[in-house]
C-alpha cells in the first residue's frame, strides 16, 4: 500500500467543536467568569470581573504570540497563563496555576462530538494495516492530555499510536518538524504518511513542507484559499478519505 500511516488533525476533522468563532470569544468570557476563583486563590484583585476578563483573556493571545504561532513555534499554555497573570501583578504557585488552568478549560470539554463517520472510518483504516496519529495545534497550545481526553470520552483514543499536540512539542503546524515528529513516533518515512486536516495554512502547508501527501477536509464546501499550497485530494467526509487511501494503494 502506498501509505503506511495517516496523520489526522483533531478539531473539525475528527471532532466537531462547534462554531469556530467560539475560540475567539471564549478567552475573555471565561476569564470574566473565573474572577471569583481568582479572588479565592489570590485574594482581593483590584480589577472588576469585566476588566479581569479583558486583560487576562487578551494576554493569552497577544500579537507577539500570534507571530510566534505563524512562524510554526509553540508557547505552552502554562507559560501563557503565567505571563497573563503576571501582567496584573499575580504570581501563582504551581498548584494554584494548575487549578486555574483546569477551570479555564472545563467548559471546552463539553463541546466536542465525533462526526457520524469518524469511528467507522478510523476502524476501516486500522483494518487496512495503517498506523494512525493525531497532529493538533492545540488552542493556545493547551496541554495535550486534555485534548486526548476528548478522544477518550468517545472511545476513540485507542485508534491512535501517537498524539502530537503543540502543547507538548516546540512547534506548531505548518512547521514540518511537527509532522516529522509524528512520522518518527510511528516509525514511518514521511513520504508514506498521509495528512488529513481542515486548515489549508496549517495542515496542507505543513504536509507540503514535510514532504507528505495530504487531503483537505472540506465538509462545508469552502473555497480553497488561492495563495495556499494545493492539496492532493479534497474530501467532504472521512469516508472519502478511506477511499483515497484505498485508491492510492
Amino acid at each position: 500500500m502506498r501509505f503506511a500511516a495517516v496523520l489526522f488533525d483533531l478539531g473539525y476533522t475528527l471532532l466537531d467543536y462547534g462554531p469556530p468563532g467560539r475560540w475567539s470569544d471564549f478567552r475573555t468570557q471565561r476569564m470574566e467568569q473565573l474572577h471569583p476563583l481568582a479572588v479565592e486563590l489570590w485574594g482581593e484583585i483590584e480589577l472588576s470581573a469585566q476588566e479581569f476578563g479583558q486583560r487576562v483573556g487578551s494576554a493569552l493571545q497577544t500579537d507577539e504570540m500570534r507571530a510566534l504561532e505563524h512562524g510554526g513555534l509553540s508557547l505552552p499554555f502554562a507559560e501563557r497563563m503565567r505571563a497573563a497573570l503576571a501582567g496584573i501583578g499575580l504570581a501563582p504557585g504551581q498548584e494554584q496555576l494548575g487549578r486555574f488552568m483546569e477551570a479555564f478549560h472545563q467548559p471546552i470539554r463539553d463541546w466536542p462530538r465525533p462526526y457520524p463517520d469518524t469511528e467507522q472510518s478510523l476502524a476501516e483504516l486500522r483494518s487496512l494495516g495503517l498506523s494512525l496519529a493525531i497532529i493538533t495545534n492545540a488552542p493556545w497550545d493547551a496541554p495535550g492530555p486534555m485534548l486526548s481526553a476528548d478522544l477518550e470520552r468517545w472511545g476513540l483514543r485507542g485508534f491512535f499510536a501517537a498524539f502530537i499536540g503543540s502543547g507538548e512539542v516546540p512547534w506548531r503546524k505548518p512547521n514540518p518538524e511537527f509532522m516529522w515528529a509524528a512520522a518518527k513516533a510511528l516509525a514511518v518515512p514521511p513520504p508514506r504518511c498521509l495528512v488529513v486536516g481542515d486548515n489549508p495554512s496549517a495542515d496542507i502547508a505543513g504536509a507540503r513542507a514535510a514532504g507528505m501527501c495530504c487531503v483537505w477536509m472540506n465538509r462545508d464546501g469552502q473555497v480553497f484559499p488561492p495563495e495556499a499550497p494545493r492539496p492532493d485530494w479534497v474530501a467532504q467526509s472521512l469516508r472519502q478519505v478511506v477511499e483515497v487511501v484505498r485508491s492510492a494503494g
